[in-house]
């Protein structure tokens, strides 16, 4: 909220005692109304929000508003659901109820796949996660990744996870042959910072502990704090996908599931660059909440690259990196609006998500600036919230 400290200077110029020659002029003060209709403003803004809530859960679970308001209420807690939580690593009341049950969101296992040029229900625009594994190219388009968040897949013999939480814009592909064995992800039903928390269906009831999507780890149950392994991927349009991979494969409509994948029930929800549905530890205001990035890691050193900070190129564009001692290079194409990784050392780590998403996990990110420039302009959070200025760094745009 703004200072009022205006309105105490205008309060104190009214109590001037006017000349007596002078006719006196009541001040008009349209500071109350405005703030009224500001409140009213932000409580419509938390109600469409709300009420929007219901209806892409609705229409995700492909049942009616008002029973899936109904279902929202109940079995609030993570510890009254059937999961194993032994050793939680994270405070429970900060665990929410998504408004779904457990595999009310059904996940996929090895879906059905068909050629690029039998996806007729693709539309050059339609975003797709894209894997290459073993030489073979898969895509799985987002408005079928929207209505299921889980693919759990295998190419040969590499077996992975393609996971994808609307609310965040959020993209990992993960190695399913973890640490303690093999795992299929289901979808729980519950959020931690608006992110989707996974859960290991490959046991009992009494084995499938939580895992978080953003931390990509086990935050309960016999595997907690266990680390998934990141597998590369890349978030793009069908048509720059389907042109670089003409051989693709992608998943097919016939999911055995009744959903409309020709809808998009999130679509309000990415309009409003702000309002978000579930409640986050910690935002930051240098960038709108729902700007889409790519996160890169390297040990313990974090960047977010906001595809907005690559707008003024208009031909695809190159851009070597290094961090922590480890370089990568990212390709931008601008007709897709899109990042991807190439030439990665090993050990460099990559997803996509939304700015609030990112920095809510990550707040000691550094965050990337192209400053028009051959110098990158990054910020670490904290200088960032004490300068309010990005701070310069020798780092080299190789691609000017």
């Amino acid at each position: 909220m703004e200072s009022l400290s205006q309105n105490d200077s205008d309060a104190a110029q009214d109590t001037l005692t006017p000349n007596a020659d002078e006719p006196v002029a009541r001040k008009i003060r349209p500071q109350k109304p405005l703030l009224m209709i500001a409140l009213l403003g932000i409580s419509f803004t938390g109600w469409y929000g709300w009420n929007h809530k219901y209806e892409i859960e609705a229409f995700c679970l492909n049942t009616s508003v008002s029973e899936q308001a109904k279902k929202a209420n109940e079995l609030k807690e993570v510890s009254d659901n059937k999961f194993n939580t032994e050793g939680l690593i994270l405070p429970e009341n900060e665990i929410l109820h998504g408004g779904v049950p457990k595999d009310g969101i059904p996940a996929l296992t090895t879906p059905d796949f068909i050629g690029g040029a039998d996806a007729t229900f693709m539309q050059p625009g339609d975003r797709v996660a894209g894997v290459v594994f073993e030489g073979k190219a898969r895509a799985y388009p987002l408005k079928i990744m929207e209505m299921h968040e889980v693919v759990n897949d295998e190419i040969g013999n590499t077996s992975f996870a393609v996971t994808y939480c609307p609310l965040c814009d959020s993209l990992v592909v993960y190695n399913r042959k973890g640490t303690g064995g093999e795992l299929e992800f289901g979808v729980s039903g519950f959020l931690y910072n608006s992110n989707v928390l996974l859960y290991d269906r490959s046991g009992s009831s009494e084995t499938d502990g939580l895992w978080s999507q953003m931390m990509s780890q086990g935050i309960g149950g016999p595997r907690v704090e266990e680390k998934l392994t990141i597998m590369p991927v890349e978030l793009t349009t069908w048509k720059d996908w389907v042109q670089r991979h003409p051989e693709t494969q992608v998943v097919a409509t016939s999911t055995g599931h009744a959903r409309d994948y020709s809808k998009r029930p999130y679509a309000p929800y990415f309009a409003d660059e702000s309002t978000l549905m579930f409640a986050v530890k910690q935002q930051d205001g240098r960038l709108p909440n729902k700007v889409p990035l790519l996160g890169v890691w390297a040990g313990d050193k974090m960047r977010a690259y906001p595809v907005s900070a690559f707008k003024e190129f208009k031909e695809t564009h190159e851009l070597e990196q290094e961090l922590d001692g480890k370089k990568f290079t990212l390709v931008y194409n601008p007709q897709a609006k899109s990042i991807r990784v190439i030439n990665p050392d090993k050990d460099v780590s990559w997803m996509y998500s939304f700015w609030f998403a990112w920095y809510a996990f990550y707040p000691d990110t550094e965050l990337y600036a192209n400053s028009g420039t051959t110098e990158t302009a990054k910020v670490g959070a904290k200088t960032a919230a004490e300068t309010k200025e990005p701070a310069a760094t020798s780092e080299k745009n190789k691609n000017p």
